[in-house]
């Protein structure tokens, strides 16, 4: 039997997405790559990469140079 999702991975789509947003909302005035998020978020960096393309995709995320 699976483990029942959270409200917040049932309204943002995945556990990782939750993660991600949670803590670039507690970090908003910082940058990271993909790989440095993996690892603060603990999840693997394709999961990481693959949750920002959608997040970017939404206008939700910016590109910083």
């Amino acid at each position: 039997m699976s483990k029942p999702r959270s409200f917040f991975e049932l309204l943002f789509g995945s556990k990782a997405r939750v993660k991600i947003l949670k803590f670039l909302f507690r970090n908003p005035e910082s940058a990271f790559c993909v790989k440095e998020l993996a690892v603060r978020v603990q999840e693997r960096s394709a999961v990481v990469n693959q949750e920002i393309k959608k997040l970017l995709e939404i206008g939700l995320l910016k590109i910083r140079k």
